[in-house]
């Protein structure tokens, strides 16, 4: 297909734009001429002002709209051009339309809202482009975003690039890793001046990462999804993904679904945030060196068949800064091993915020106080309780849910920091109200108790009481009668000054 002409005024058709509501609609009594004669007579800034407020898409088609406006979407300082919204909005259209058709589209839109020259005055603050990582259009967005960096004028640049297949095989992935590497060294002004870079379905060689870090000097978020590194030929087995880049301005890392055996960060001088979900290796996914400023850890998994539980203090050995920590368990069995405070303390010296998400319902909760016990500076304890009769997040190879028990807690241990405990999932239930009694005996500073409902599932809903577990035990209290007399039976023997909030 032959690329469409440069000029701005045909992306409306390529984009497949539809026309905005007439303005009589809202404003019969005002003639449409004159309310766009004032708003055309507001200055260029006014006018950039209100166009970096609505999307790409409606800026564009206010431009082809009017002769006043023409001019100004190659003047916004904050440019999102995604790929998606080259895609016709008619779904018998899209079904039909080639990546070729769809790239060639974003080609003309990259060339029509980006300086043709790195001596353009034009600041553009913050550009995000999202696409295909597909030839021959690389060559078109590299000399771009090379004229945008060289400027000097941009703070923040954001790549998502996508692969033209939705569930590539391992050589499609070993091609698309080679045509990213490919891309990087082609335009290194491009990819220095990135500040976040977001993956997927790429396979990387063996030094690959380390030289897309030492290339994107500026990078400040790293995002991974369905991602690995090539199978070692003499063992078969999945790579490491290890990251030593001192030099690095890496702020945040995020990993969902790759194909790592762990991931070791040895030295991230500057990472704050670490996310991982999913990961295929055995426990612990993480190991962490030199990472001084990490603010926040956010593990997401389901646990496998192979995976035992693990104790945090081995994953997040070295680690003294963590101020938030995030764990979803997904409805399954719990894959972290409670254990006493004498190795996890340092690291745990200032967690203030901890959420513990989709614990199964049938577990028991007492677990859950060597958290307590090891964070003295603890403020928010978060729990999500799971009850799903449908088996969201059960698998074939999912590993057994397992009861927790854990009772070696000091018996005169008391925390004095903890002021809210949070509660979704809350239910009549007596083990339930018995734990966090247990919590409130301990938690001697607690201001505040928030006990919230489950989130509804459709596909519990949709099931018939002959089929799911009866659902009495999980009531949640709706009557403002019987809510008050579930916070008596709380604050009994306590201080009436914690304030509960139910529903």
């Amino acid at each position: 297909m032959d690329c469409p002409s440069d000029s701005l005024s045909h992306l409306d058709d390529l984009i497949d734009f539809r026309p905005p509501s007439h303005p009589s609609a809202t404003m019969q009594s005002v003639p449409q001429n004159k309310v766009e004669d004032r708003i055309s007579a507001l200055p260029d800034h006014i006018l950039l002002d209100i166009l970096e407020r609505i999307d790409l898409h409606t800026a564009i088609q206010a431009s082809t709209l009017s002769r006043r406006w023409a001019h100004l979407p190659r003047l916004l300082s904050h440019l999102l051009i995604d790929v998606a919204h080259f895609l016709p909005r008619d779904r018998k259209k899209r079904e039909h339309w080639t990546v070729d058709q769809v790239m060639s589209a974003y080609i003309v839109a990259v060339r029509s809202l980006l300086p043709s020259s790195p001596t353009n005055d034009r600041t553009i603050n913050h550009l995000q482009l999202s696409f295909y990582l597909t030839e021959p259009y690389l060559q078109s967005i590299g000399h771009a975003v090379g004229n945008v960096a060289e400027s000097g004028k941009t703070n923040c640049l954001d790549f998502t690039i996508w692969t033209d297949v939705a569930h590539p095989e391992y050589e499609q992935c070993l091609l698309f890793g080679e045509r990213l590497m490919s891309f990087a060294q082609s335009y290194p002004a491009a990819f220095k001046w990135l500040t976040r870079l977001t993956l997927q379905n790429i396979t990387f060689g063996d030094s690959d990462i380390h030289k897309l870090l030492s290339t994107c000097n500026k990078l400040e978020l790293l995002s991974l999804t369905y991602c690995d590194a090539v199978i070692n030929p003499v063992t078969s087995e999945d790579a490491i993904l290890t990251i030593d880049a001192p030099h690095t301005a890496l702020l945040a890392l995020e990993v969902t679904t790759c194909g790592y055996a762990r991931i070791d960060l040895i030295q991230v001088p500057y990472l704050r945030r670490v996310v991982c979900a999913n990961w295929i290796g055995a426990n612990p996914p993480l190991i962490f060196g030199n990472v001084p400023h990490l603010h926040t850890v956010a593990l997401r998994h389901t646990a496998m068949q192979w995976q035992t539980p693990f104790t945090l203090s081995h994953c997040l050995a070295n680690t003294t800064s963590l101020s938030t920590l995030y764990l979803n368990f997904y409805d399954q069995m719990i894959w972290i091993e409670p254990e006493g405070p004498k190795h996890l303390s340092p690291i745990f010296s200032n967690l203030r915020d901890v959420y513990l998400y989709n614990v199964f319902y049938d577990c028991d909760l007492n677990w859950t106080i060597f958290v307590l016990e090891a964070a003295p500076s603890l403020n928010n304890l978060c729990l999500m309780l799971s009850r799903h009769p449908c088996g969201r997040g059960t698998m074939d190879d999912s590993a057994k849910k397992v009861n927790v028990l854990w009772d070696q807690a000091s018996p005169d241990f008391k925390h004095q920091r903890l002021s809210l405990l949070h509660i979704i999932g809350f239910a009549v239930d007596e083990k339930l109200m018995k734990y966090i009694r247990l919590v409130m005996e301990r938690a001697v500073g607690l201001k505040r108790m928030c006990l919230l409902d489950q989130q509804p599932c459709a596909k519990c809903d949709a099931m018939d009481d002959t089929q799911s577990p009866s659902r009495k035990r999980w009531r949640f209290p709706v009557e403002e009668e019987e809510k008050e007399v579930i916070r008596q039976q709380l604050l009994d023997g306590f201080s009436s000054s914690i304030e509960i909030s139910i529903g």
